[in-house]
């Protein structure tokens, strides 16, 4: 696949790793709360949401990467939004995307959200995976 072609796909699919990646029976409301529940320390993740991220955007992905790509694309995503939103934007962001998948489509805070945060931070993973 042309690398083009490639990194716009890859940016694509990961709107798919940003759809999945809340869902917590704690509901936490900050980072540091998420990372509070211990569940998953074993496994090498700091929260479920970041667990639930990481295994859903794997999935998502791994159809037109391959595994290590794909744990790179992910995990440089999680890491990237963790590290530039709250976890009520996080949030936020993902509940848009579940309700209308299109960003092209987003209006008011969670557009501005991705025309100003997530899209950048994807495609710059993407890029990774493409290099």
């Amino acid at each position: 696949m042309a690398p083009r072609l490639r990194l716009v796909w890859v940016l694509a699919a990961a709107v798919v790793l940003v759809v999945a990646g809340c869902g917590t029976s704690a509901d936490p409301e900050t980072w540091d709360e998420a990372e509070q529940d211990r569940r998953y320390v074993s496994e090498g993740f700091d929260s479920a949401v970041e667990k639930n991220f990481i295994d859903s955007c794997e999935l998502a992905n791994t159809r037109n990467l391959t595994e290590p790509e794909a744990r790179v694309l992910c995990r440089c995503s999680f890491d990237g939004l963790r590290d530039s939103l709250t976890l009520d934007q996080f949030k936020s962001l993902d509940k848009a995307l579940r309700e209308n998948p299109n960003p092209s489509d987003l209006e008011d805070s969670p557009e501005v959200l991705w025309d100003d945060t997530a899209e950048d931070i994807l495609r710059t993973c993407a890029a990774r995976v493409d290099s």
